[in-house]
């Protein structure tokens, strides 16, 4: 593939992130943090994982004096934030290709690490827990979200019903320890007070993701973010995980013909203060 077709994948998939995945998935989680969030008057504040400027450009109309860095390891996400956010870049908002796992940034420089979707970003929560902590202010402010336990159960169950017809016990160990993997209210507040925070409180809500056949299920933007990774993690627990798909697919159109298939998703925002 040349360097210019590979270039136009990727704006193509910053295209369908803020085009269908925001509105359909990441804004329910964006919300939370949006309400979580309390900017200082003086306000420095970190976005992790930016993606194309959700919710960074909202936090922009709460700022008096201060600024937002925003960062993301994908230089075509962080190009559609730049036109975006227009005369902003440089003003009040600067962008920076970055991963989350190892900030370039001295300790105890921004009041406000924020983060929407983390589970997105990294699969180390408390690596990047530690880096939160190590460049936030004493109190500054930690406002994470992320998919809690619970999500996605109906698909999983899906997944379990082909893992014990077909006899895949490698399959179905994995369908847990994905499950597992999400945390709980209580695991994710015990992993950030670990970490030196203290005033942590876990909210959520629950919204449902709803597809009209199998093959959309694996093949809507906001799955193919959300969840697809991980459902395909599952499946190569065998040499023919397509063979799984494929029956995970067939499931939903036979149980579900002519009605919509939803998946619950269960939306935790977490909000800290560093306890130094």
């Amino acid at each position: 593939m040349s360097e210019t077709a590979a270039d136009e994948i990727d704006f193509q998939s910053a295209l369908a992130y803020e085009t269908a995945v925001i509105p359909r998935y990441a804004r329910m989680f964006g919300d939370l943090l949006l309400r979580a969030v309390i900017v200082p008057a003086r306000a420095n504040i970190l976005d992790l994982a930016c993606r194309t400027g959700y919710p960074a450009m909202d936090l922009l109309r709460l700022l008096g004096e201060g600024r937002i860095v925003s960062i993301d390891p994908d230089a075509s996400f962080l190009e559609l934030t730049r036109e975006r956010a227009g005369e902003e870049v440089g003003r009040r908002l600067f962008l920076k290709q970055e991963s989350v796992e190892a900030l370039p940034f001295g300790s105890g420089v921004f009041t406000n690490v924020v983060g929407n979707l983390v589970d997105r970003t990294t699969t180390d929560r408390g690596l990047l827990l530690s880096e939160a902590s190590r460049v936030l202010t004493a109190h500054g402010q930690l406002v994470i979200t992320m998919p809690l336990r619970g999500s996605f159960a109906e698909v999983l169950d899906l997944f379990r019903e082909v893992a014990l017809k077909h006899d895949l016990t490698a399959v179905n160990e994995r369908i847990e320890q994905y499950a597992m993997s999400l945390p709980s209210r209580e695991m994710w507040q015990t992993e950030i007070e670990s970490r030196g925070f203290n005033d942590v409180t876990i909210d959520q809500s629950t919204f449902t993701l709803g597809f009209e056949s199998g093959h959309e299920l694996f093949a809507d933007p906001a799955t193919l973010v959300a969840a697809a990774p991980e459902w395909q993690w599952i499946a190569s627990a065998i040499d023919d995980p397509s063979a799984v798909i494929y029956r995970v697919q067939d499931a939903v159109d036979v149980y579900f013909r002519g009605r919509t298939f939803e998946t619950t998703v269960v939306a935790g925002c977490a909000s800290a203060r560093l306890a130094r």
